[in-house]
């Protein structure tokens, strides 16, 4: 299968995801070196009836340009426009597909963290509705990623180019199934079963899960309003859609308050622009009170002083180690699919949708429950092919949730 044929089906995936409705107007969030990409999903887009199709751009390279060189003073400064752009895609029901490729992975490697911290508080800041109202699944939204040359050459460790480019699209098409029959029917096959795994631990009633392995040794409790989700979502309106593609979770909102204990780090993770690797923190109360890294250690500090949430988490997810991406034996330097190798954690803001009743509460009530109000949220990799994760439930008993990477419910 050549590129371009990569490509068209990525495509339909794209929009099988977000479920463009006739009508609809869609927004493409994507790096501007990615725009045959864009190019090729408006196409298809207009052709399903689309009424319009905008492109925001967000570039790596500007960011890394305006951290070495703007004034401190500009830093926190955010453009109106960027919030009234948040503003009518949520009163007018777009759907966002955002598209998460590093062109140049290493683009933002030894930039001052705290410049960085500076525009990231800005930039959370300014996104908080859109960020409200999509945790809320007020319309669509869908999140892939797309082979680039360069990403392709650090994922294979090999020169980036064409070569590189074709193997990792040839990596992608087990992760996203490019080459089932339908691969959108797959992908919605796919997620009634993460469904079913959901609501099964829903049914539970788990009161907290403990997490042990290789230097890991973790609590963490749930509220008993918490809901599980996976595999889709639906809109108020009733279209369902799917937030993340690829997806092999099952997640829910903890309480922010009940995390206890120890936890190492599987896999390494960006943090603002920063790899981090080997790191492992340590809770108490909820809160990260220790924490290192044999890299990237600064960068870890900076993200957890963003704002009071990012050091309390408010996502945990459970993955099944047999998954096609934990099996690729890849690290994409990309959260969207390094989230779904393995058994996870984020620190910062929780989803509302995970909680009871969740996006009818405001923040000061979504708080009393233990949901993260956090700015920012980042996902931290912790599954192994040796973990376990046993769930206390509500009723006293004890139930083995993951067996050696496994689920075995």
């Amino acid at each position: 299968m050549e590129t371009e044929k990569y490509l068209e089906r990525f495509a339909h995936v794209a929009l099988a995801g977000v479920n463009l409705q006739k009508g609809q107007p869609l927004a493409i969030k994507i790096e501007p070196e990615n725009l045959d990409v864009a190019v090729a999903i408006a196409s298809l887009a207009y052709q399903r009836g689309a009424s319009w199709v905008d492109l925001w751009t967000e570039s790596s390279r500007l960011l890394r340009a305006r951290l070495d060189h703007s004034s401190e003073d500009h830093l926190s400064f955010v453009p109106a426009s960027r919030e009234s752009r948040n503003k009518e895609l949520l009163q007018d029901r777009w759907a966002l597909l955002s598209i998460k490729s590093p062109v140049d992975p290493s683009v933002l490697e030894g930039a001052d963290t705290a410049r960085m911290g500076s525009v990231t508080r800005a930039l959370s800041e300014a996104d908080a509705e859109l960020r409200r109202g999509l945790s809320n699944d007020e319309t669509q939204w869908t999140v892939m990623a797309v082979p680039s040359p360069k990403w392709a050459g650090a994922v294979l460790n090999m020169p980036p180019g064409r070569e590189a480019l074709k193997r990792l699209w040839e990596a992608f098409v087990p992760i996203l199934r490019l080459d089932a029959d339908d691969p959108a029917l797959f992908w919605k096959n796919h997620a009634a079963l993460l469904t079913e795994r959901a609501r099964t631990l829903t049914t539970l009633g788990i009161e907290k899960l403990h997490f042990t392995g290789e230097g890991t040794d973790l609590t963490v409790g749930l509220s008993p309003q918490a809901r599980w989700k996976g595999g889709g979502a639906r809109t108020a309106e009733g279209i369902e859609f799917a937030p993340n593609l690829p997806t092999e979770e099952v997640f829910t909102t903890p309480d922010y308050r009940q995390t206890r204990g120890r936890v190492a780090i599987s896999r390494p993770v960006r943090v603002m622009g920063t790899m981090v690797r080997d790191a492992w923190m340590e809770f108490d109360q909820g809160k990260v009170v220790s924490f290192g890294a044999s890299s990237g250690e600064k960068a870890l500090g900076e993200f957890l002083e963003v704002d009071r949430g990012s050091s309390f988490m408010g996502e945990i997810a459970l993955v099944d180690s047999r998954g096609p991406i934990f099996q690729s034996g890849l690290l994409f330097d990309n959260i969207l699919l390094d989230e779904n190798a393995a058994c996870h954690f984020a620190l910062g803001f929780a989803y509302p949708s995970c909680i009871e009743g969740g996006t009818l509460l405001d923040d000061r009530a979504l708080d009393a429950l233990g949901a993260n109000r956090s700015r920012q949220h980042l996902d931290f990799m912790i599954g192994t092919e040796t973990m376990e994760v046993r769930a206390t439930l509500r009723d006293g008993s004890s139930r083995t949730i993951i067996e050696k990477g496994c689920f075995c419910l």
